[in-house]
């Protein structure tokens, strides 16, 4: 091959191989930038980035629960109050409403997910708190043949009462949330401790998830001593809305002393007490749910499982619905008070 053609091919391989790196360098830089802005754009509406850029906070979508099992130890669900969008912390899916609920929009105007409107009902949103449940029975009545036999737990019996309080409320046209759903599991033994804190404190975040107006706690009361009988009334008074707190452990106490009385029972009444005061803990409550809740807050205690008589009233559920009934009524008597009429 002659020497001046040799070096024109060489030449013009030169050229393409030039050619072909500009355009391709072109190309490049047009798709990082478009990758980019995507990224930017993603970022600012609220859009899922590229997973190769992804920050590592899951945002649900829109068919998926906004919540989390309480006591998962790993979970991909965003962490209430940390939603990429900056909603509010999301009603967790255990939690049952009265029905008030809206869908959001984000600002790119998708749905984005169910929460509770700002402003549910004229009355107000009520938080009941059915205790123990979820692997922890609470107080348990064991028949007195020795079988080793139940026929009642506390967790049946606090979720019986929270559902049918929740009926009469809503009746009323409150707003209602429980804390959880379902019966409780039969003895067992109890919850390890860190487990039974963690959901205690799970219970008070749902209260500031909906923005309750008052929180009502649910339970049963034991004692070693089998002849101690009667309803009770716990309130925490160390604390800003310690008044209403303990307004509302009266209105609560009087309206379990009714209940009974209409259902023929007569048990002794055991009246209000107030959390620090009764432990002998200065400032400090000890009931989570009563100290840590930012409203108005009371525990009841309706009767005890340790004691054959209360128990009997106990597994008749007329006992449950006249209880629902004037729980509900107070309740209702407070929120009144609370709005001034």
């Amino acid at each position: 091959m002659p020497r001046w053609l040799l070096a024109t091919l060489i030449t013009m391989m030169g050229i393409w191989t030039a050619f072909t790196a500009v355009a391709g360098w072109y190309a490049w830089q047009g798709t990082s930038g478009t990758q980019a802005e995507a990224n930017v754009a993603s970022r600012r509406d609220g859009t899922a980035s590229s997973p190769a850029l992804d920050d590592g906070i899951d945002t649900p979508d829109a068919t998926r629960s906004s919540g989390s099992a309480p006591f998962a130890l790993a979970t991909s669900a965003p962490t209430p109050g940390l939603t990429r969008s900056g909603l509010a912390r999301p009603v967790p899916r255990e939690a049952t409403s009265g029905g008030f609920d809206e869908r959001v929009r984000a600002a790119n105007g998708e749905v984005t997910r169910n929460r509770p409107a700002v402003v549910r009902s004229s009355k107000g949103v009520v938080v009941l708190d059915p205790g123990h449940g979820r692997g922890d029975p609470g107080a348990v009545h064991y028949l007195p043949d020795a079988s080793g036999r139940y026929d009642v737990t506390e967790a049946q019996s606090n979720q019986l009462n929270a559902e049918l309080i929740r009926a009469e409320l809503i009746a009323l046209g409150y707003d209602v949330y429980l804390t959880r759903e379902g019966p409780g599991r039969g003895p067992g033994g109890p919850l390890p401790l860190q487990f039974i804190a963690s959901d205690l404190y799970w219970r008070v975040q749902l209260a500031a998830a909906v923005e309750a107006d008052v929180y009502l706690a649910i339970h049963g009361n034991g004692a070693v001593v089998k002849s101690i009988s009667g309803p009770e009334t716990w309130y925490c008074g160390k604390h800003y809305e310690g008044a209403a707190n303990e307004r509302l452990a009266s209105l609560v106490q009087q309206a379990m002393m009714d209940a009974l009385h209409e259902y023929g029972y007569f048990p002794p009444d055991r009246g209000i007490k107030e959390d620090a005061e009764a432990h002998h803990s200065g400032d400090f409550c000890q009931f989570v749910v009563t100290r840590e809740t930012e409203v108005p807050a009371a525990l009841l205690e309706f009767l005890f499982l340790s004691n054959d008589a209360d128990a009997a009233v106990l597994v008749d559920p007329r006992s449950h619905e006249l209880l629902a009934r004037h729980v509900a009524a107070a309740l209702d008597t407070f929120m009144r008070e609370r709005r001034g009429e």
